[in-house]
């Protein structure tokens, strides 16, 4: 379940909206910004710092100022039109999810590809398997969402912590290069997941244990070819 605050309108026969760039921020405390709700006709200083010469620009958008609740994920779009107060505002939710992915697009790729990756394993919900248990490739991470999970742990961990807070997924564990999840049979079960019956290993632990191991078999498939090519033993 996710939770958001929402503008509502009762009857109205279609969804109307504006154009608008957000041409300055203002961050305000929580309690400030609150205040500030509550009393959108009252004059205010950080409207009058920042009244901009037209309201339109050439592409005929609205230039807003966007005032954030620095204490909450929420803010409200301001056009003064040149006056010191509020005189059009629109409420906007997830403001700050706004300003980063606007800032860095990069980050919204890359989220949405995580997404992607969770999603799709979450949805899975055992495969047809009937203790619930699949085993995911990271190396088809690479492939299919070019994201190499086998060396970037950062991405891995993310991805491992995304799946906790899905309510499908009961518990997972990393072998060598594969993902093994186990998923919830019933997702309204709560509590059921295991984890604090043991002390599960770091991630990085884990990688460096599947590492470690696949390289002593190297190591011996090299002894063994050499041996039998009468070379060097390793």
């Amino acid at each position: 379940m996710l939770e958001t605050k929402a503008v509502f309108k009762k009857k109205d026969t279609e969804v109307e909206t504006t154009d608008c760039v957000v041409d300055k921020v203002v961050r305000l405390p929580g309690a400030e910004f609150d205040r500030f709700s509550k009393n959108l006709m009252r004059e205010w200083d950080f409207i009058r710092d920042n009244i901009f010469d037209v309201s339109i620009d050439k592409e005929g958008r609205r230039r807003c100022l966007l005032v954030v609740n620095d204490d909450r994920n929420e803010g409200i779009l301001v056009d003064s039109e040149g006056s010191n107060y509020a005189r059009y505002s629109a409420y906007f939710p997830n403001a700050e999810n706004f300003l980063t992915v606007g800032q860095y697009p990069a980050l919204a790729a890359l989220n949405k590809k995580l997404t992607d990756i969770v999603g799709f394993i979450a949805e899975q919900g055992g495969a047809g398997s009937p203790d619930g248990r699949g085993v995911f490739s990271l190396q088809d991470t690479d492939l299919i969402y070019g994201i190499d999970l086998m060396t970037n742990t950062t991405l891995l961990n993310t991805i491992l912590g995304m799946l906790e807070e899905r309510p499908e997924i009961k518990d997972w564990e990393l072998d060598k290069d594969e993902l093994i999840v186990y998923w919830n049979i019933d997702v309204t079960e709560t509590h059921k997941t295991g984890r604090d019956s043991y002390e599960k290993p770091s991630v990085m632990d884990q990688i460096r244990a599947a590492r470690q191991t696949a390289h002593e078999t190297k190591v011996e498939d090299e002894r063994f070819q050499n041996k039998n090519k009468g070379g060097p033993e390793l």
